[in-house]
């Protein structure tokens, strides 16, 4: 499973979940009992915020199996083989670098359990003994009871390993032994965060309830899958809830908290982001206007000035007119007439 993939398979996983109306066990989501290799695993899930239910969508596994698989719990799963390459998808889903070596400590671990079952199944002693008698007339009827009880009476089931299937063997095989960092983009959880103890009832969406206990100061519950759910607590203002990247306090400060109901924080996170988007949009086109305002009124007066009709554009410019002058005189003019001062 590629890193891309993994991302993709997370995200789907965490979208089927989100819309399912189920109710999350919370006190055992988190599998408290996890041990060995698998504690590596719980550790690893709960560092990137996701439950267990997430996980078995992801991998197409019940939720009882990704617990099975961290509480080192061997006689809940189907076999070694299947097992162990669900092991290697769960590593690699969280993008852990030394699948590899998980796997191989999952291995060592369920061998002896292996090895003890097929011995106790080799010295389990036979369930069913031949009658004995030495008279004839009861021979007859212990033939009878043997027959009846072999036909009655179904044999118990042994929980034997079943051998590794061969397509997911070969699959295991198959991948890419260096390290493969997942990368996947998931979305925050919503939770409920104490700032101080106190006592919380929390109910889901359809009013069922969730949890009725204390949390101490700084504990979180992660409150996914369970809609607009509902919270009561006897002091108001000392809880947080959060979801997609929204956080509100719970109730008034002093007051007692009855059915307080979370708000919509997609819906709120939605309107904020398509705000925030427009606010941009607006302030894009003042800009853009001021910017065409500006290199209009930059732009010189003799580019903005229309010539007249019939004329080049090289005659527009302002000339200074040119003053006419006299012819000057030559030799070969007449001599003036000399016009005498009038006497009185």
């Amino acid at each position: 499973m590629s890193p891309a993939e993994a991302a993709r398979t997370l995200d789907a996983a965490k979208a089927l979940h989100s819309g399912r109306g189920h109710l999350r066990l919370v006190g055992s989501v988190d599998n408290p009992d996890a041990d060995g290799p698998g504690a590596r695993l719980q550790a690893a899930r709960r560092d990137q915020e996701l439950s267990i239910h997430q996980v078995a969508a992801a991998l197409k596994l019940k939720p009882e199996q990704v617990a099975a698989i961290e509480s080192m719990q061997f006689q809940k799963l189907p076999g070694l083989g299947y097992a162990l390459g669900y092991v290697r998808a769960y590593g690699e889903l969280l993008g852990l670098v030394d699948c590899d070596g998980l796997v191989s400590e999952f291995r060592d671990a369920w061998e002896p359990v292996q090895r003890r079952r097929e011995s106790e199944i080799a010295t389990q002693p036979s369930k069913f003994v031949a009658p004995v008698g030495a008279v004839v007339a009861l021979a007859l009827l212990g033939w009878l009871v043997v027959w009846a009880s072999l036909h009655a009476i179904k044999p118990q089931p042994v929980d034997v390993v079943a051998p590794p299937d061969e397509t997911i063997k070969a699959w295991a095989e198959s991948q890419p032994k260096g390290p493969a960092q997942a990368t996947a983009d998931v979305q925050p959880l919503s939770t409920l965060k104490a700032l101080q103890d106190v006592r919380v009832t929390l109910r889901g969406e359809d009013g069922a309830l969730v949890t009725d206990r204390i949390l101490r100061k700084d504990e979180s519950i992660s409150t996914d899958g369970l809609g607009r759910w509902f919270v009561s607590s006897p002091f108001g203002g000392v809880l947080e809830a959060s979801g997609y990247g929204q956080t509100a306090l719970v109730g008034e400060a002093g007051k007692k908290v009855v059915n307080w109901r979370v708000p919509d924080f997609e819906a709120i996170a939605i309107a904020k982001s398509k705000a925030e988007a427009d606010a941009a949009a607006a302030l894009a086109a003042a800009e853009a206007a001021k910017l065409a305002a500006q290199q209009a009124s930059d732009e010189p007066a003799a580019t903005r000035t229309t010539a007249p009709r019939g004329t080049s554009s090289s005659n527009t410019t302002n000339e200074p007119a040119a003053t006419p002058t006299a012819a000057p005189v030559t030799a070969t003019s007449a001599p003036a007439k000399v016009v005498g001062p009038v006497t009185q």
